[in-house]
């Protein structure tokens, strides 16, 4: 795009040479006026020269940060991974420590049970057991020896029901330690996922820019071409034509002799403007002139119909020539009256107001031009 600007300035350069070397001396009056266009021209090819680096340089910029976002969410996706294996891991530690903490719960049962059959026998048989023990016994000493040993018994179902709660609260400890953990693990990985979320939103946002850019670039260059071979096209239909009739005379001034082609107000005069579509600031050639869809459109003077048809960014267009080297175009029409070669009167309905070509809407591109080269239309209407 930067070797094409240029060439696009050289080529208008030397086309508005050979403007100047072909002008008709009736017309070595608006040299200043052309002078100070392609001044103008070159003033804002310069500044769209400067927005094209602009926007390439947006897309520069973008593309690095989209490079930067996907490094970060690779980064994140491996943290995520690492979560989910410490995740995995805890859950596995919990799982086996699940049933031997279950199998800690049913032995203190259990001994628990037993200890507490045993202080229920005692109780409950109180004297008798005593009695029992000393009649089965052969003496005192025997006595004494086998209550020591029921005492004793007594003491360690206790200690085994205490040495067994104990690991059951430890095992129950790292349970809920390693759930405290899972959980933490399970916090992280939600910010994480969140921050990665973030990311991804940006990264969609600023491809979402990108493509604007690059079809804001694209639309630019498109319109640019577009209206540029409009513009040759039918510089050399005009051209063409006049030149296979016999010299022009030096056109006259404008006089207000035409008609107006359309009725409704100027809604875009002639000059320097910026496009309404493709928001380049640019020369508008002709005036616009709001009319509802269907309008009538008159031949603003009497001629000859030297082209009807498509004419890109124009849309349906005819053009009329009025001798002395004047011609009129129309353009963006809905449908045409007049057909090429035949002949018009001032007033006559050669179409009808439409929207076709680059056209933001219903109106009349009208242009008044003198062998070739556009003028203020104002001056002969």
């Amino acid at each position: 795009m930067r070797r094409r600007v240029p060439q696009i300035i050289v080529s208008i350069l030397l086309g508005m040479v050979l403007i100047f070397s072909q002008m008709a001396p009736g017309l070595a009056s608006t040299l200043e006026q052309k002078k100070e266009e392609l001044s103008e021209v070159n003033s804002q090819l310069k500044e769209r020269r400067q927005q094209l680096r602009e926007n390439e340089k947006k897309q520069q910029d973008i593309v690095k940060e989209l490079d930067s976002i996907e490094r970060d969410i690779a980064q994140i996706s491996s943290e995520l991974k690492r979560y989910e294996q410490d995740i995995s891991r805890l859950q596995q530690s919990i799982a086996e420590l699940e049933p031997v903490l279950q199998e800690k719960e049913e032995a203190l049962q259990v001994k628990t049970e037993i200890l507490n059959q045993r202080l229920r026998d005692i109780y409950m048989q109180g004297n008798l057991s005593y009695l029992e023990v000393l009649l089965d016994s052969t003496s005192m000493s025997d006595f004494l020896t086998r209550l020591d040993f029921l005492k004793r018994l007594m003491e360690n179902d206790a200690k085994l029901v205490k040495e067994t709660a104990a690991e059951r609260d430890e095992l129950a400890r790292q349970k809920r330690e390693l759930e405290e953990k899972k959980e933490q693990v399970l916090s992280l990985k939600r910010a994480t996922e969140r921050k990665r979320n973030t990311l991804a939103a940006r990264s969609q946002e600023r491809e979402d820019t990108l493509r604007r850019l690059q079809a804001d670039k694209a639309a630019c260059e498109r319109a640019i071409k577009e209206l540029e071979e409009s513009s040759r096209k039918l510089t050399q239909i005009i051209q063409q034509y006049q030149s296979s009739n016999p010299s022009y005379s030096s056109p006259p001034k404008g006089n207000g002799s035409m008609v107006w082609p359309a009725s409704g107000p100027i809604t875009s005069g002639y000059g320097m403007r910026t496009h309404p579509i493709t928001g380049i600031y640019k020369m508008h050639t002709g005036i616009d002139i709001g009319a509802p869809h269907g309008n009538p459109i008159w031949a603003a003077d009497s001629g000859i119909v030297i082209y009807v048809g498509w004419m890109s960014g124009y849309g349906n267009t005819v053009i009329i020539d009025h001798g002395g080297g004047i011609s009129t175009l129309y353009a963006h029409m809905s449908s045409f009256a007049v057909s090429s070669g035949s002949r018009v009167s001032q007033g006559q309905v050669i179409g009808k107001v439409g929207s076709t070509g680059l056209s933001s809407g219903p109106h009349l591109h009208f242009e008044v031009r003198i062998n070739g080269y556009h003028i203020n239309p104002l001056a002969y209407l």
